[in-house]
């Protein structure tokens, strides 16, 4: 992705989580700022809405760093466990779920004893993670990405929000949680677009680097090991085909050798 894309990328999501943030703080907290509207009170309704912003901007900022950690952790995964780095990441995304409401009904709801209001933010997070993940899956291409979309938004998501989750005071929950789930989700289904503008930009300019020449390289090589695969496939059920052929063929002989 060439600069100017990257921080198109960035700054969209930057706007994204200072609305997000501000829609929500101003529904949540409606009695502290929102009614200064009403009662035209607009400088202490401003002092506040900057206020949000200012909040919005921490999130979106802290879900773009947890999205290129993603994007490091990710091929390193794959490099250190190999075929079993799927399962890895599922076991992650169990253990971030367990200490998503474990850690803070530990610490704020063992005495209350209300269940709900401890674990309704580890199965908001567990739905968006599948829709997203569902989403993502099905725009790509001759490719399953399920497990490391939902790995991204179940695990990345959860250590992102333990921070956030360690006040007892519901409506930072409530001002980050929503917009840490967003911002990841716009960001893992934009990314796409951003590279493929980006390419075509390049095309058009006649803009061709190592990095371009590299991917096209790495491109063929997947597609004649795909033809490969194939070709083999396609050898070995010709085998099973005439070993079963051969196989009934002697069978038959046997049996009328049987009957003579």
């Amino acid at each position: 992705m060439t600069s100017k894309y990257l921080v198109k990328f960035y700054f969209r999501t930057l706007l994204l989580g200072m609305i997000i943030t501000a829609v929500v703080s101003l529904i949540t907290e409606y009695e502290n700022v929102t009614r200064y509207l009403f009662q035209g009170q607009v400088g202490e309704f401003l002092a506040g809405l900057v206020w949000f912003l200012g909040y919005g901007l921490l999130i979106a900022t802290v879900s773009q760093v947890a999205f290129f950690i993603y994007l490091f952790l990710h091929p390193l995964g794959m490099g250190i466990f190999g075929k079993v780095w799927p399962y890895v990441q599922l076991l992650l995304v169990m253990y971030a779920v367990f200490d998503l409401f474990y850690l803070r009904f530990y610490r704020f709801g063992i005495e209350s004893g209300q269940v709900w209001s401890f674990i309704w933010i580890p199965i908001l997070v567990i739905a968006a993670g599948f829709i997203v993940a569902g989403m993502k899956n099905r725009s790509a291409r001759d490719t399953n990405i399920f497990i490391p979309a939902l790995f991204y938004m179940i695990f990345m998501t959860s250590i992102t929000l333990i921070p956030f989750l360690s006040v007892e005071d519901t409506s930072w929950i409530y001002r980050s949680v929503f917009t840490l789930i967003i911002c990841n989700a716009v960001q893992l289904l934009a990314l796409p677009g951003y590279i493929e503008a980006s390419e075509k930009e390049k095309e058009e300019r006649g803009r061709v680097t190592k990095s371009d020449i590299n991917e096209k390289k790495r491109e063929e090589l997947r597609k004649q090991e795909a033809a490969q695969k194939k070709k083999e496939e396609s050898q070995n059920k010709k085998r099973k085909s005439m070993k079963y052929k051969n196989e009934t063929r002697m069978a038959e002989k046997d049996k009328k050798r049987k009957n003579k």
